[in-house]
């Protein structure tokens, strides 16, 4: 005998157990439903939420933003920190760039210089003077920067022509 799909079971087979013609149960038994699959979204079922459980999440939602407010208070702090430190290593490097400003222009004092050549260094004055005469000829092109080197000064351009003039007078054309 072939199966009918839908109405396979597990077990010994009992009776089934019907309601009577007045409704009252001719069994002891519950009915039995035929083990077939709900289509989604069917047979969902609903709990109900405990108090206890909703004083649980409320606690909990609580603990988590005194959290929050911890870990951003600590965020804070920790960044004033940084920020002092990177304030003071700042004074200090403007320290060292006035000290370093007042060695370059104690530096720059040329009797300073020539006490210190003279003295630690030990070099003189030179004694006689040396002219040395060069028979080439200076270079076409000269080899240094432009700021060094003077340049001629350009002509002034030439006058402009009648027609010049007329054309530059009229709206639009100069």
């Amino acid at each position: 005998m072939a199966a009918v799909p839908g109405t396979e079971r597990t077990g010994p087979l009992r009776p089934r157990i019907t309601a009577g013609a007045n409704g009252a149960s001719t069994g002891t038994g519950r009915p039995t439903v035929a083990g077939r699959p709900l289509p989604s979204g069917w047979g969902v079922v609903r709990r109900r939420i405990s108090n206890t459980m909703i004083v649980a999440l409320a606690m909990l939602a609580l603990a988590s933003a005194g959290i929050f407010q911890v870990l951003q208070t600590s965020r804070v702090a920790e960044v004033g920190y940084q920020l002092r430190a990177l304030e003071n290593e700042r004074e200090s490097l403007d320290a060292e760039i006035r000290i370093l400003e007042a060695r370059i222009a104690q530096s720059s004092n040329l009797e300073h210089l020539r006490e210190q050549a003279e003295g630690r260094l030990g070099m003189v004055l030179p004694q006689d003077e040396l002219s040395i005469t060069v028979g080439t000829p200076a270079p076409a092109v000269v080899p240094l920067p432009r700021r060094y080197v003077e340049t001629p000064a350009e002509e002034a351009p030439p006058e402009p022509t009648w027609w010049e003039e007329f054309i530059g007078s009229l709206p639009g054309f100069n």
